[in-house]
């Protein structure tokens, strides 16, 4: 069960976090997108503003620790899965820009087509 918690809470994460970060793009062609995504843009600058803790984040460290694994990493789920492996962790300021100005751009394209 423990098992299953965790995955699911990973596969929820990597969904949301996509969908924060290319959901500007998605609302050009689905329209009804762009408000759920202004949420999740909101949420995620939220978590890279804050030292807040996700509430999937716990609750993928719920399973991990319940099923005998690892807890994520102490600054959670993108330090645990992004930084040191996609990009260098010394990237994470940059990085967090970068994908702050894709965002914006999504919008911006999304208010000019």
């Amino acid at each position: 069960m423990h098992r299953v918690v965790a995955l699911g809470a990973l596969v929820t994460h990597l969904v949301f976090v996509a969908f924060t970060v290319l959901g500007g793009f998605l609302a050009c062609l689905v329209p009804w997108v762009l408000l759920p995504h202004v949420g999740a843009a909101m949420w995620g600058s939220r978590m890279a503003a804050t030292d807040a803790v996700c509430p999937l984040s716990r609750l993928e460290d719920w399973g991990r620790t319940g099923a005998g694994r690892p807890r994520l990493h102490e600054r959670g789920f993108i330090a645990h899965y992004f930084e040191g492996r996609v990009y260098p962790a010394r990237w994470s300021r940059r990085v967090e820009v970068a994908v702050g100005s894709l965002v914006i751009g999504s919008w911006l394209a999304f208010a000019t087509r």
